[in-house]
C-alpha cells in the first residue's frame, strides 16, 4: 500500500512539473482574400485547428499547446474550389507565441510573427 501511495505521489508531482512548463501558442487567421474562406486548417505541434466560414476581411483566433519545435501548415479552401497550402513560421518549446497568419488571394504569410513572452 505504501508503494502504491508513493507511486501516485510521484506521478502527481511529475504531472504538476510538466503542466508548469507547458507553453501556449495563439494565432489570428486574417482573410484578406476577395472571397470567403469555406474551410481552413492550421496544423502545428501535432495539433490541427479547424476553422470554417471566415468572411473576406474577417479574422478568427486559434490556440494550441507548444509541445515541440514545429512550423505551421496552413490549408485554405475557398467556396470556388480553389485552395492554398503553405508551411510557414517556426515555434519552439519553452516559449509562448502569438502570430498573425494572413491569407490573400494567392498566398499565406505570417505578417506579425511575435514571441509573446518567456515563462
Amino acid at each position: 500500500m505504501k508503494r502504491l501511495m508513493l507511486l501516485l505521489a510521484l506521478a502527481a508531482a511529475a504531472s504538476a512539473v510538466s503542466s508548469c512548463t507547458a507553453h501556449k501558442g495563439d494565432f489570428s487567421l486574417v482573410n484578406n482574400a476577395r472571397e470567403p474562406i469555406a474551410r481552413a486548417s492550421v496544423s502545428v505541434c501535432g495539433q490541427t485547428i479547424e476553422l470554417e466560414n471566415v468572411q473576406s476581411g474577417g479574422r478568427v483566433e486559434g490556440s494550441y499547446r507548444v509541445t515541440s519545435e514545429s512550423h505551421y501548415t496552413v490549408r485554405v479552401e475557398f467556396p470556388s474550389g480553389r485552395s492554398l497550402t503553405r508551411d510557414i513560421g517556426y515555434v519552439t518549446s519553452g516559449l509562448d507565441f502569438r502570430d498573425e497568419i494572413v491569407v490573400s488571394d494567392s498566398d499565406i504569410q505570417i505578417t506579425k510573427p511575435a514571441l509573446d513572452r518567456q515563462r
